[in-house]
Order: C-alpha cells, then sequence, then structure tokens
C-alpha cells in the first residue's frame, strides 16, 4: 500500500511540476514587450502628441489591433483637436496598452498627425515622476483645456455619453489584471508542488 502511494504521489509530482513549468513559461507573457526604454525627457522629445484622454467608442478591432475614438480634455504637447482616433494592440505582450473599455481615461503618449495616432507602451516614460502632470506643465506649460468645447459624434454617428465624474485610469493598471493573474497561478503552482513533495516524503519515511 505505502509503494502504491508513494508512485501515486510521484505521479502527481510530476504532472505537477509540468505545471509549475508551464506557469514559468507562461507568465512573462503579461510583461514580455521589450522597448528601448525613453527617461522622462526623452519621452516628451519623442511623443507627438501628450494628452489626457477619455475613451468613446470602439472602431474597429482586426486581430487584436483595435481603434479607438476618444475625447482629449487637456492637451501638454501636439494637436489641439477635441478629438482623436488611435490604435494600440489589446494585448500588453505585443506593446499594446491593453483592451480599454469606454469612459476609460489614459494619458496618451502617442505618435501620428492630423487625429490619427498610434500608442505603444513603448512610446511611455520608464521612470515617470510621482506628479506627472506637474512635471509635464513645469517643462512644456500649462495644458491646453478643451473640455469647454462639445465632442463631435464619433464614426457611428452616435452622441457620446462620457462620465463627467473626475479621476483617470492609471496606465499600470492595464496590465495589473495579466500580472496579478500570472503571478497568482505561479503561486498556487509552487504551493502544490510544495504539498506533494512533503506528502512524498512522509510516506518514504513510513516505509
Amino acid at each position: 500500500m505505502t509503494s502504491l502511494t508513494t508512485r501515486r504521489a510521484g505521479l502527481l509530482l510530476s504532472l505537477l511540476t509540468l505545471l509549475l513549468a508551464a506557469s514559468l513559461a507562461g507568465a512573462p507573457a503579461a510583461w514580455a514587450c521589450s522597448c528601448m526604454g525613453y527617461d522622462f525627457d526623452e519621452a516628451i522629445e519623442a511623443a507627438d502628441l501628450i494628452a489626457d484622454i477619455e475613451i468613446v467608442e470602439v472602431i474597429d478591432d482586426d486581430q487584436g489591433d483595435v481603434t479607438y475614438y476618444a475625447a482629449v480634455d487637456r492637451v501638454w504637447k501636439g494637436e489641439e483637436s477635441r478629438t482623436i482616433e488611435f490604435s494600440t494592440h489589446e494585448q500588453t505582450a505585443a506593446c499594446g496598452l491593453g483592451r480599454l473599455s469606454t469612459g476609460d481615461r489614459i494619458r496618451a503618449w502617442a505618435n501620428g498627425a492630423d487625429g490619427s495616432y498610434s500608442m505603444t507602451w513603448c512610446a511611455y516614460p520608464m521612470d515617470p515622476p510621482e506628479d506627472e502632470a506637474a512635471a509635464l506643465t513645469e517643462k512644456l506649460g500649462e495644458p491646453a483645456d478643451l473640455t469647454d468645447q462639445q465632442i463631435p459624434p464619433g464614426p457611428r454617428g452616435e452622441d457620446p455619453e462620457l462620465d463627467d465624474s473626475p479621476g483617470s485610469l492609471s496606465i499600470a493598471m492595464v496590465v495589473g489584471g495579466a500580472v496579478l493573474a500570472a503571478a497568482l497561478g505561479l503561486i498556487l503552482a509552487v504551493g502544490a508542488v510544495t504539498v506533494v513533495v512533503l506528502l512524498v516524503r512522509r510516506s518514504n519515511r513510513r516505509s
């Protein structure tokens, strides 16, 4: 009986070890995007548009490349247009900003012109100051406030219905769920392997 229990425990240990290996292989996908990395000043120099925006609607979704229609509230650098369209990938592992929803607010560090932009993680500063808005104002001057302008209907022809409450979506929250899920899976796998190892050792001692 002890030998059978040991064999079963050994088999379970092997299966859980494979699970752990899969978790280790999959976990980096949450932060697999590889960028050169800009410091704060370099990111300002490289960006064509730095602005606070709010997602109005999804215009197009082509195999993960998502195009959004967004309202522009404040502009530190770039064109002062009340709305823009921008594209990004829904997978953070592909350097995209993740999947965004209507009403989400982010600070755009975008590249493009004439109301059409693209955004990736690579455009954001690697070492943003604690009060990024104040630091941008210090370097670029007071942002242009466009909130008194009416938001034109989106490409679908619908009047935008946005949340007027204050606040913004931290860009770190975009990948928070993916990183947390990967970490939780890794912790559970390690815990399961540890339990099985203890069971095997106890079985060996009894035999």
